[in-house]
């Protein structure tokens, strides 16, 4: 008697059990988020807490968080290896980004080998302190042009073979271990174009020199996609030799170094399709300035990464409203309200990035008096609005969300009182200074400072005098 279908039989089951023990494959193995922040500040800390009870499994840090290596004196910061310790303890990864041209002032040299030694001196200390093996070399948003003329006459005009040089002599130094990324000046396809840039053209013409195991970062079609296909990713990673891709997603980001913003980004993260969790070695999200609201969109973003097959964005955001909203109903339509205000996607209405909202952009619309009612229903509804979101639970996104608010509403008090105190003055009347009057009381009386703070910077650029005649 044959054992052959035998055999095949426990073949077949073989092949049906091994990956059903293996377990489902994780659509993005390496789910990062931004550090954004002071390591040592506990709304950092708790940023990264948070981040990690929605299934972000590793964090970026920019060199200068992590320590120093400009000079002789090559040190990690002691908050950055308590970080470290943390993330080790919560199974974190760390991904360290260097950029030489920003951290020494534009002053890098590039043919030179001493900037080269200490940034891998600089390396090698992450690597035995604090146990990391995936670093980045950044050149994002960096001069296109060499100045210093030795780098002139070793490479040419353009930075491009410089970067390319120095990310090559780099890598030499890795351990087996480690990855190593590259995040040239042109990191997205509206930087690339047509590849006939001072920069993209000698980029991408000298790209393959690279080892093939150095990844480049990539943001989509634009520096903030507004969309990502699966098309787009398959595209760039054609036309950048098939290397791997760490994603950088400019989302929820808002730019608010300054905290000059008048609202928040708290929409759910849109457009990006499920393909391209085929084709990514890694994503990063980027939050906020303000890390407790980014809790609301990150939310939406770390259930695209776990089911991007299955993500509705809308569902998504409202069970995120619901969950930070808790069991209160005044909360939690105030909640859904604000989120509706501030919910716009990336370049459309209500979208909340600093360029988009800010005391520059408020200014602006002094000229328009058709805004003066749009400021007004912030005055009228702003305040009932507050109050309620004021019992939310969860301090570090409500304290972000309401001091958001309360520069607004600064701002909604005061900007009809400018539009009626320009024309006055325009007009040539004696009663224009009982306007300031009014205003600067305005001023006087608003007690909290980084409202206050915020206040008074933008009656300075609507031109406001600081005290009356």
């Amino acid at each position: 008697m044959s054992h052959r279908p035998l055999i095949r039989l426990l073949l077949f089951l073989a092949l049906a059990i091994v990956p059903a023990l293996a377990g489902p494959v994780d659509p993005f193995p390496v789910r990062m988020v931004k550090l954004q922040g002071d390591p040592a500040a506990a709304a950092t800390r708790a940023h990264l807490a948070y981040s990690r009870s929605l299934g972000f499994n590793a964090v970026w840090v920019y060199g200068h968080q992590a320590g120093v290596w400009t000079d002789g004196d090559i040190r990690l910061n002691p908050e950055f290896l308590d970080l470290a310790d943390w993330c080790r303890n919560q199974d974190m990864t760390i991904f360290v980004s260097v950029n030489p041209v920003a951290a020494t002032g534009g002053d890098f040299i590039f043919h030179e080998k001493s900037g080269e030694k200490r940034i891998a001196r600089f390396l090698r200390k992450l690597r035995r302190k604090a146990g990391v093996h995936d670093f980045v070399l950044s050149f994002d948003d960096m001069p296109t042009r060499l100045t210093d003329l030795n780098d002139f006459l070793t490479y040419g005009a353009s930075t491009a073979p410089a970067h390319l040089d120095l990310t090559r002599r780099l890598y030499r130094r890795m351990n087996k271990s480690d990855t190593f990324w590259l995040a040239a000046t042109a990191y997205c396809d509206a930087h690339l174009g047509d590849g006939n840039g001072p920069y993209t053209k000698p980029f991408l013409e000298r790209l393959s020199t690279l080892d093939p195991d150095i990844g480049l970062i990539w943001t989509g079609p634009e520096v903030l996609s507004r969309s990502i296909t699966g098309d787009d990713i398959r595209n760039a990673r054609r036309r950048l030799g098939g290397r791997k891709i760490l994603l950088y997603d400019n989302y929820p980001v808002n730019d608010d170094g300054r905290r000059l913003s008048l609202g928040l980004v708290l929409g759910p993260l849109r457009n990006r399709s499920p393909e391209i969790a085929g084709h990514v070695a890694a994503y990063l999200a980027c939050p906020m300035n303000q890390v407790g609201a980014s809790r609301l969109p990150l939310r939406t973003v770390a259930e695209y990464l776990a089911d991007p097959a299955g993500y509705d964005p809308d569902l998504s955001w409202q069970g995120a409203i619901a969950d930070l909203a808790g069991d209160d109903p005044a909360a939690l339509d105030a909640l859904k309200t604000q989120a509706m205000e501030w919910g716009g996607w990336i370049g459309g209405r209500n979208y909340h990035h600093a360029d988009e909202s800010s005391i520059f952009t408020a200014a602006r619309e002094l000229a328009h008096p058709a805004y003066v009612a749009r400021w007004g229903y912030t005055l009228k509804r702003y305040p009932d609005r507050i109050a309620a979101l004021s019992k939310l639970s969860d301090t570090w996104f409500r304290d972000d969300l309401l001091l958001a608010m309360k520069r607004r509403l600064a701002v909604a008090r005061v900007f009809p009182l400018i539009v009626e105190y320009r024309a006055r003055k325009a007009a040539g009347r004696k009663d224009a200074d009982d306007i300031l009057r009014t205003i600067l009381t305005v001023r006087e009386r608003t007690a909290e400072r980084p409202v206050r703070l915020l206040l008074e910077s933008f009656l300075e650029e609507a031109g406001v005098p600081s005290e009356a005649e």
